[in-house]
């Protein structure tokens, strides 16, 4: 082989070598391409998928769902998720405040155990007793309620040009401007974050939609108000409506005692975790030995007599009590209807039968009742001023509550009360500057209204000495004397008699009411109002826990 041959021969090897490597480089580079490819492509689908759950959370803590979600429609006014979540929570929580003040730390219990609600599981996922819906529609019914009363009084209100008095516009005002103290003592820097937890987190709540609803809400609640105090009714008419029920409007004096057939029942089979049942023949023995003795009290004499025969019978079983001044409406029948008996007279005596509601055959129990009198409430009521001075300091009873002041403490307090007196005797001695020395010195909250307090009667819920000093058929306008309750003492300002006596006051507020709701009714009754999409409130809200 020539070298020219051999030359040319490493050319085309080294040629073909160069074309193999680069025929393995461009695989390479080929290869790496599409893994650079496939491994961008898994990245995007990974950022868009963060980037969309970003986005979603974002979107949902916008509010912008819920705000483009009609959950309601009132009055032709459509309330978005928004706006209708403020009366879904505050549904809730009225319900459950309620129940709180009544039962206190019992309250999960006691709903649970009597309404069938547990705080602690979702409200859809459970059902309400009565109705058989789920707890989260039966807030959602409601809430629906509330705002359509809302809005029926809100719209009338406007169309009557009303608007609200300056003590109203001032506590509106001071509500809206207090709440970004609120979320500070929260811990929260931001309104409408505090507003968001207060009623769901990514809801989209904002002070600017919370203050359309605390406002419409106020309006609707002063135009109700400011209705009911507008009414009032001519002499003819109250006294057109007492010739109707005239008995409704009495009062009632009487001593009684009650018994169940239970006081007497005898025998029984105890199990083992001393349980006593009874059988029929034992309680109808029981009943029969009830009436002998009811029977036997009917024949007492006085109330004194009816104490002594109560004790010969089962000493210390029953209890003997007078009642002063108890209304009509107030007392159960059959009592009622005994008392109101046109013929009856001071010192009439009865055994009352009481019997089962499902079955009037069958006497439970027996009041025994001896007659007074009747008071037919035409005295005229009282109006009465007051200077509180509380007591100070005490001790509290951490088992009953209950706080107790010593001698030295009361005493100080007495001290303080008898110089305001002493002042006020010494200076002009009238009702102008007893209001004066009133707004100056008072513990009470009514302090700003010079301490008035008017319409008192014999039924009107005041501690029992400022009630009875109040309602005393001696007092005379101008009397000034201090008196003790539990509160502290009082220095008391009788102002004189009311302009209507505690009977037509009872039947002016009956014939009020009576319109008023008539009224109330009728605006909600021309509202529309119509649940749409609930999908985006918390259904599944749990109230504790």
């Amino acid at each position: 082989m020539s070298a020219s041959d051999k030359k040319k021969l490493r050319k085309e090897q080294t040629n073909e070598l160069l074309t193999q490597r680069q025929r393995q480089e461009q695989a390479e580079a080929k290869k790496l391409k599409t893994y650079t490819i496939t491994f961008v492509a898994i990245m995007l689908v990974m950022v868009v998928a963060v980037l969309g759950i970003l986005g979603v959370r974002a979107i949902n803590n916008s509010g912008v769902i819920q705000k483009n979600t009609i959950a309601a429609v009132i009055g032709g006014k459509e309330l978005n998720s928004v706006e209708f979540n403020y009366y879904y929570i505050d549904a809730i929580n009225n319900y459950y405040n309620e129940a709180y003040n009544q039962y206190n730390t019992y309250t999960d219990t006691v709903l649970q155990q009597i309404a069938g609600l547990d705080p602690k599981k979702p409200l859809n996922k459970q059902e309400e007793p009565d109705t058989k819906k789920l707890w989260s529609q039966y807030f959602v019914d409601t809430a629906l309620e509330n705002a359509k009363e809302d809005f029926a009084l809100y719209n009338q209100a406007m169309s009557e040009g009303f608007k609200l008095s300056e003590d109203e516009q001032k506590t509106l005002d001071s509500t809206l401007n207090n709440i970004e103290i609120y979320a500070q003592m929260s811990g929260y820097t931001d309104v409408d974050l505090y507003l968001r937890n207060s009623f769901g987190y990514g809801y989209g709540t904002e002070l600017e939609s919370y203050s359309e609803y605390l406002t419409r809400g106020t309006i609707a609640d002063a135009f109700k108000a400011a209705h009911l105090e507008g009414l009032s009714y001519k002499d003819e008419q109250i006294r057109e409506q007492d010739k109707k029920d005239p008995v409704k409007y009495n009062s009632y004096t009487y001593t009684s005692l009650q018994m169940y057939y239970q006081d007497f029942l005898e025998g029984g089979e105890k199990d083992k975790d001393g349980n006593v049942t009874y059988t029929d023949a034992e309680r109808e023995t029981a009943r029969k030995a009830m009436k002998e003795a009811a029977e036997k009290l009917a024949k007492a004499k006085d109330a004194k007599d009816l104490e002594k025969i109560a004790d010969e019978i089962k000493k210390d079983k029953f209890t003997v009590t007078k009642y002063t001044a108890q209304l009509y409406t107030s007392l159960d029948a059959p009592l009622n209807e005994w008392l109101a008996d046109s013929d009856r007279k001071e010192g009439d005596i009865a055994a009352l039968p009481i019997t089962a509601e499902d079955n009037k055959d069958q006497v439970n129990a027996y009041r025994v009742a001896i007659f007074h009198d009747c008071i037919e409430n035409k005295e005229a009521m009282s109006d009465v001023r007051h200077l509180l001075v509380k007591f100070e300091g005490g001790k509290k009873d951490e088992t009953t509550g209950l706080t107790t002041y010593s001698d030295e403490e009361k005493s100080k307090a007495k001290t303080e009360a008898e110089g305001y007196l002493k002042t006020w005797k010494e200076g002009k001695a009238d009702e102008e500057s007893f209001i004066e020395l009133v707004k100056k010195h008072s513990d009470d909250t009514s302090a700003s209204e010079g301490g008035l307090f008017e319409n008192i009667h014999p039924d009107s819920e005041y501690v029992d000495n400022f009630l009875n000093w109040s309602i005393d058929s001696k007092r005379k306008a101008g009397d000034a004397e201090i008196i003790e309750t539990e509160y502290g003492y009082h220095v008391m300002y009788y102002v004189g008699d009311s302009d209507m006596t505690y009977r037509d006051y009872m039947i002016s507020e009956e014939l009020r009411h009576a319109e008023h709701t008539e009224w109330v009714e009728g605006l909600i009754k021309a509202t529309k109002a119509q649940q749409s999409d609930i999908s985006k409130l918390q259904l599944d809200l749990t109230i504790s826990g």
